[in-house]
């Protein structure tokens, strides 16, 4: 599940450069399971306060993976308070993700 979250947020916040020191995400499962991760400028994220890992993000396919091996891919990608994104995981879940935080 963390695994999942973090590739969520970090395709969601992709544009890298542009992005604030940390965006929050929050992911609903199709199921209805809910996750947060914050989303640091400098590639890594938590989820739910877990420890931080590392992350990368193909802006092309819109897709995150991190270190761990899971995988989002976003329909959408947004950089704005409230911008919300259907996606799906290598692992085979799916869901919603909203961001709703972002900090300079």
């Amino acid at each position: 599940m963390k695994k999942i979250l973090l590739g969520a947020v970090a395709a969601i916040l992709a544009a890298a450069p542009a992005l604030a020191s940390s965006t929050t995400i929050t992911f609903v499962r199709d199921d209805g399971t809910t996750f947060v991760g914050v989303f640091d400028s400098n590639g890594t994220a938590s989820i739910n306060g877990a420890p931080a890992e590392a992350y990368t993000w193909d802006e092309t396919g819109k897709q995150l993976c991190a270190t761990s091996g899971l995988c989002v891919t976003f329909e959408q990608v947004g950089d704005t308070v409230g911008f919300s994104s259907r996606y799906t995981t290598n692992q085979g879940n799916a869901g919603t993700a909203t961001i709703t935080a972002r900090s300079e």
